[in-house]
C-alpha cells in the first residue's frame, strides 16, 4: 500500500485524542515565548476479545505566543513539546501481543508565510522515536536548519501529516512506546514582520485506525461553523423569514423582502422582473425610492417614499411604466402592489447535506491533470464544494480549442478578445466560443454537440489515463425548467428545480444524462456568493454580489440547465446576471464542470492559487 505522509484529511470528531498547538504572533520581530500547560492525559482503550488491552494518551495543550516584552535580538528560539504515547497490554491466556497504531499532526491552520528570500525555515518540527533516536525522514518534508536548530520545515504546511505510519508495537506483557513532538518557532534575527498575528493551530493524534485521508473528508472537515474557511453546510437549517403572499416571496418595501417582524409584511409588491428607462422622468423622483409613474413615464406624486436597498438592471425592455417602480441607477423597476403580506420562514440553503465555497475568493484552487511544481494554468481547477462525498470541480478559468477541439460546437468565426471585456478575471488574451447543441438544435443535454464531442470527448481525452480514473461518471440532471423558476428566481428556488424535489425524476434522456463532464448550474453560481445574496433575484445585476462571488469570472458563459420551450438555454450574462438564450443563434465561453470520485487522496497544498490542492495519482 501506497503510504502518504502528508494527508490533509480530519474531521474534529474523530476518535483518538487532539492536542491544540496554537500559536499567536503579534510583533514587528518575531520571537516567541512558550507557554505549556499542565499535562492533562486522556486515554483511548481498543481492547479485543482476549482481552489485550491498546490505550493512548498525550500530554496538554501547548500554547505559543508572542509578547511584546520578548522581543529583542538575541532573545533565542522558542518551542513547546507534547508527546504521544501508546500503551499494550498483552492478555492473560498466551501473555503475546501485537498491535498497529498512527500518529498524526494534522495542522488545521496555519497562515505563516517565509520572510526571507532564501525561505529560511521559521517553523520547525521535531520527532523523537521511541528509542530515543530523532525522526529524519518524513516524506514530502525537507529538513532544514534554521535559528541553529535543524527539523522539518513546516513554515506554510497545511493538513495531515503522518509521524508514525502503522507502526508496530508488541508486548508479553505491558510495553509503553511515547513519541515526543516538538515545535520550534526560530529567531532569525531578521524583520519577521510580515507574521505579525498570524495564527498556526494543529492537533496532535494517536490511534489503531489510519484516518481517511480523501480530499472529500478533508475538505469538509475545514468547515465547523459556516462562513468558516469560505465553506457552508447545506444541511436546511438555515432560514429567512420573507413577506409573502399567495406563498410567493415578494417585495416588502421597509426590508427589501426580508422580514424581521410581521410589521415589514402590512405593504408588500411583486417585482414583475420587468425593467424600465426612468432617465426621461421628473427629477422629482429620487433614487432608491419608490414612486408611482404613469404609462407616458412621467412621474405622478409618490405614493410612497420609503427607503429601500434594490440594485436595478443594466438594460431596458419596454416603456410601459405604470405601477409602482423602484429608482436605482436611472432605470425604473416595476412593482405591483399586493397588498399586506404574511411572514413566513424560508430556506437559504440548499437541504443537499453539501459543503459549498462561498465568498470572493476563496482558497478552494486544485491542480488537476498535472504534478508540475508549479501547476500549469490549463490544469486550475477551483471546487464548487463536496456532494455526496464527491468533489465537484470547475476549471477556473475558459477553456479553449487546445482542450475543446474545433468541432462539435465550436464557432470557428468568432471569439471573445478579452482586452474588450474589463471585468474578466483570468488571464486569457482570446477565449474560443462554443454553441451549446448545433447539433439538433435543441436543448437536449443527450444530443448536444458540447456535450458529446467537445466535452466528454476532446476535453476528457486530454487527460492521461490515470487521471481519467480519478473522475466519476455522473448523472446530470437537464430537465431544467421556465425562466420565472430559474433566473427570475430566488437560488434556493432555482436548486429545487435543477436538483431538488421539483426536478426531474426519470431516466429519460431528456432528464438524466450520464457523462464524465458537464457544466455548472445556475444554483452552483447562485450559491457561490455569500448568503446575503442567496435570496436575490439570479435575473439581477448587483455589483457587490458579483464581487462576493468567486465563481463569477467577467463573460458570457453556458450553464447545463434547459430554459422552458425546447430551444433554450440559460447562460451567465458578463453583468454577472442569469438569462437564457437560443442554442443556435449564440455561442458561448465554457467552463468545464466534473465530480472526483469519493475515494481521491489527499496530498499537499492549501488550496491557494499558487498552492492548490495536490492529489495522489
Amino acid at each position: 500500500m501506497e503510504k502518504i505522509n502528508q494527508k490533509k484529511a480530519l474531521a474534529l470528531s474523530i476518535v483518538g485524542v487532539i492536542t491544540l498547538i496554537l500559536v499567536v504572533v503579534g510583533a514587528t520581530f518575531a520571537y516567541f515565548t512558550a507557554q505549556t500547560g499542565d499535562a492533562g492525559n486522556i486515554n483511548v482503550n481498543a481492547n479485543t476479545a482476549t482481552t489485550d488491552n491498546l490505550s493512548f494518551q498525550v500530554g496538554s495543550a501547548i500554547s505559543l505566543t508572542a509578547n511584546e516584552e520578548d522581543f529583542g535580538l538575541g532573545t533565542g528560539n522558542k518551542s513547546g513539546s507534547t508527546f504521544a504515547r501508546a500503551t499494550l497490554t498483552a492478555n492473560n491466556a498466551t501473555n503475546n501481543a501485537t498491535r498497529n497504531y498512527y500518529v498524526y499532526l494534522s495542522i488545521t491552520k496555519n497562515d505563516f508565510e517565509y520572510t526571507t528570500d532564501d525561505e529560511q525555515a521559521e517553523i520547525l518540527l521535531k520527532v523523537t522515536d521511541p528509542d530515543g533516536t530523532e525522526v529524519t525522514t518524513i516524506s514530502d518534508l525537507a529538513r532544514k536548519t534554521s535559528g541553529g536548530e535543524t527539523g522539518f520545515d513546516i513554515t506554510t504546511s497545511k493538513g495531515l501529516i503522518t509521524i508514525a505510519d502503522n507502526y508496530e508495537i508488541v508486548s508479553t506483557g505491558t510495553v509503553t512506546q511515547e513519541w515526543q513532538i516538538e515545535v520550534i518557532f526560530a529567531n532569525l534575527d531578521s524583520d519577521q514582520n510580515a507574521n505579525t498575528n498570524k495564527t498556526f493551530t494543529a492537533n496532535l493524534i494517536i490511534q489503531e485506525g489510519e484516518i481517511d485521508n480523501s480530499l472529500a473528508t478533508y475538505i469538509a472537515s475545514l468547515h465547523t461553523i459556516n462562513g468558516e474557511n469560505d465553506l457552508y453546510y447545506h444541511d436546511g437549517t438555515m432560514k429567512e423569514s420573507y413577506c409573502t403572499y399567495n406563498d410567493n416571496v415578494v417585495l416588502s418595501v421597509i426590508n427589501n423582502g426580508a422580514s424581521t417582524s410581521s410589521e415589514d409584511c402590512t405593504q408588500v409588491f411583486n417585482f414583475d422582473r420587468t425593467y424600465y428607462d426612468a432617465s426621461a422622468l421628473d427629477e422629482g423622483i429620487e433614487e432608491g425610492k419608490v414612486e408611482q409613474i404613469s404609462y407616458d413615464g412621467t412621474c405622478k406624486t409618490a405614493t410612497t417614499s420609503t427607503d429601500v436597498t434594490v440594485d436595478g438592471y443594466d438594460s431596458v425592455d419596454e416603456a410601459d411604466c405604470s405601477g409602482y417602480a423602484l429608482i436605482i441607477d436611472g432605470i425604473a423597476v416595476k412593482l405591483n402592489e399586493v397588498g399586506s403580506g404574511t411572514m413566513q420562514e424560508y430556506s437559504l440553503d440548499a437541504g443537499d447535506n453539501s459543503y459549498r465555497y462561498a465568498g470572493a475568493n476563496p482558497n478552494n484552487y486544485v491542480c488537476f491533470g498535472s504534478d508540475a511544481e508549479s501547476c500549469p494554468a490549463d490544469n486550475l481547477y477551483r471546487i464548487i464544494g463536496v456532494f455526496d462525498g464527491e468533489v465537484k470541480l470547475i476549471k477556473a478559468d475558459y477553456a479553449n480549442s487546445n482542450l475543446l477541439g474545433e468541432d462539435g460546437g465550436y464557432n470557428a468565426s468568432s471569439t471573445y478578445s478579452t482586452s474588450t471585456y474589463p471585468d474578466y478575471h483570468g488571464s486569457l488574451e482570446t477565449i474560443n466560443r462554443y454553441y451549446w447543441n448545433n447539433n439538433t438544435n435543441n436543448n437536449e443535454w443527450s444530443e448536444s454537440n458540447l456535450n458529446t464531442v467537445n466535452l466528454n470527448t476532446n476535453f476528457y481525452g486530454t487527460f492521461e489515463k490515470e487521471w481519467q480514473d480519478k473522475i466519476s461518471l455522473h448523472s446530470w440532471k437537464v430537465g431544467g425548467s421556465n425562466r420565472e423558476n430559474i433566473s427570475l428566481s430566488y437560488t434556493p428556488v432555482a436548486y429545487q428545480y435543477e436538483l431538488g424535489n421539483n426536478s426531474c425524476n426519470t431516466d429519460s434522456t431528456d432528464c438524466i444524462v450520464s457523462g464524465n463532464i458537464g457544466l455548472m448550474y445556475v444554483s452552483d453560481y447562485g450559491y457561490a456568493a455569500t448568503p446575503d445574496y442567496w435570496y436575490t433575484y439570479l435575473g439581477e445585476t448587483i455589483e457587490e454580489k458579483n464581487s462576493n462571488n468567486w465563481l463569477y469570472n467577467g463573460m458570457y458563459e453556458w450553464f447545463i440547465t434547459p430554459a422552458n420551450g425546447s430551444v433554450s438555454i440559460f447562460y451567465l450574462y458578463r453583468y454577472g446576471y442569469t438569462s437564457d438564450y437560443i442554442v443556435t443563434s449564440y455561442a458561448s465561453a465554457v467552463r468545464p464542470v466534473f465530480y472526483l470520485k469519493s475515494d481521491v487522496t489527499m496530498l499537499s497544498g492549501d488550496g491557494s492559487e499558487q498552492n492548490p490542492f495536490r492529489i495522489l495519482v
